[in-house]
């Protein structure tokens, strides 16, 4: 039964293996390029023209070479590369980060280097077999549509299983590994005549796989507690369901501090100093106090993005009686502050479990609106995809769902990252433009007042029916043919 279906099921498992690739191309990228659209596209877009060049080319090699032997040999070459892709990825990435400014040509040309010859290799796959199959002409139709529909179904297999499982509970670089063996093993998975050679190169390309797999999954596991303990120049990383996480230790203002970094954006910071840990280490968090100059009480907050939950520990520490909802999309992130940002001793020192005063939420912001028939006296936005804000959190009809969450006269409270003036501020005015529609009064605070305007800098973005009298406040100039970001139209990649 096996060897009647060799080939098909050949053709499943390296098309799974092409959509693996495509998802383990983007986290690759995300520390050093992020994880917005413009990754995916470049990422999409190589990937099929790696493909599609390896189809053309697949169908010159099966037409005058031994087909069966070439497979062998693109099964070994492929192997071969995938391997390679972790031991080079670090130098390459961060060469290409440092001396390419652009995103789109630093994140095109990367996924180039990195993913362009494997999946050029497995192109070569479909047409080869189609050869091998295609002995009755009579039956090319139905047996090309069979090898076809066998290969999409792998692409969806190798899709959901990588992308709800293998990625975030592996991690990228190990399953490379496994990767570049499943390879290995195809090639033995053929009917070849092996000579003492071939044996050899087999089995040395398994062990490599097999030994630099334990390395790297024993490396941060040791690279973990090292972190835990506060060693120095020691990266964690992991692989979560929504993106690259990195957490090392390091200094600011000569306190030693903990960094998360996600999708090569700086999400959240905790002090490692245990009299500090409630503490807030970015200054633009402490503009959020700001909500407190309402005219009315505010004791019952949410706040959309918890990542570290730096501002939430603050909030439950320094204010008696008040009472928070955090929402976080990425459930892993939270059980990561919960381990590596003392989220957990907060809960403990301030009886959470029993008061309730801090409600953690994993689920989608946008989506938590929607449902949401909760009211709150202010809503604070700290979501963030990498250095991009959330996309789905910006948008005139989110900021309606916002409102409708707010008692009378709530306050919102966004982050914004954006200069005040010149290219880099279109953002903010497109935004800004947006929640004066909903809002009566929409105030900008800049969080760094010496900062050049024309430079991008945290600014606190408060939009409110009442009429508060904020110090420091800017007045951005909007033209009147200003965009209004909707759910149909938010290009937020070409406005950041």
């Amino acid at each position: 039964m096996i060897k009647k279906y060799k080939y098909e099921i050949i053709i499943f498992i390296v098309e799974a293996i092409c959509m693996t690739l495509e998802l383990i191309a983007s986290r690759v990228l995300s520390p050093y390029f992020g994880n917005s659209n413009i990754v995916w596209t470049s990422v999409i877009g190589i990937i099929l023209l790696s493909s599609s060049l390896g189809n053309y080319i697949g169908g010159i090699i099966a037409d005058k070479k031994d087909e069966k032997r070439s497979l062998k040999i693109v099964f070994l070459l492929a192997s071969i590369w995938i391997l390679c892709i972790p031991i080079l990825q670090q130098s390459i990435l961060e060469l290409f980060a440092t001396i390419i400014t652009d995103i789109k040509i630093g994140a095109i040309i990367s996924t180039i280097v990195l993913f362009f010859l494997p999946n050029l290799l497995l192109g070569f796959i479909i047409p080869i077999i189609l050869k091998i199959k295609l002995e009755n002409i009579e039956i090319v139709g139905k047996t090309s549509g069979r090898i076809y529909a066998i290969s999409t179904i792998g692409g969806i297999f190798g899709t959901f299983l990588s992308g709800f499982f293998l990625i975030p509970n592996f991690g990228s670089v190990q399953i490379l590994f496994v990767l570049s063996i499943i390879l290995v093993l195809l090639s033995l998975f053929m009917d070849f005549k092996l000579d003492k050679i071939t044996i050899l190169y087999l089995v040395i390309i398994l062990l490599i796989n097999t030994s630099m797999f334990w390395h790297y999954s024993n490396n941060n596991i040791e690279a973990s507690e090292q972190v835990l303990n506060g060693k120095e120049n020691v990266i964690a990383s992991f692989d979560t369901q929504y993106g690259r996480v990195l957490i090392y230790n390091t200094y600011s203002k000569k306190e030693p501090i903990r960094v998360l970094n996600i999708d090569s954006g700086y999400e959240s910071a905790t002090f490692t100093d245990e009299k500090k840990i409630n503490e807030l280490v970015f200054e633009y968090t402490e503009y959020y106090n700001l909500m407190f100059k309402s005219k009315k009480n505010i004791d019952n907050v949410l706040l959309i993005g918890g990542a570290g939950y730096s501002y939430p520990k603050y909030y439950i520490s320094h204010f008696e009686n008040k009472n928070m909802d955090v929402v976080e999309i990425d459930g892993d992130i939270t059980e990561i502050a919960r381990k590596y940002f003392y989220l957990d001793k907060l809960i403990k020192d301030y009886n959470i479990e029993e008061n309730h005063r801090l409600n953690l939420i994993n689920e989608d912001g946008r989506t938590y609106l929607n449902n949401n028939t909760k009211k709150y006296d202010a809503i604070l936005n700290d979501a963030f995809s990498g250095k991009s804000p959330a996309k789905t959190l910006t948008t005139l009809e989110t900021i309606k769902k916002i409102k409708e969450s707010l008692n009378e006269d709530g306050l919102y409270l966004s982050n914004v990252i954006s200069s005040l003036d010149g290219e880099k501020s279109k953002f903010i005015k497109a935004e800004v433009n947006t929640l004066r529609k909903v809002f009566k009064n929409v105030y900008i605070i800049p969080c760094i007042k010496s900062r050049d305007k024309n430079e991008s800098q945290n600014i606190m973005v408060i939009s409110t029916d009442q009429d508060i009298d904020f110090s420091d406040t800017y007045n951005l100039e909007i033209d009147k043919d200003e965009i209004i970001l909707t759910d149909n139209y938010c290009p937020i990649d070409n406005l950041n």
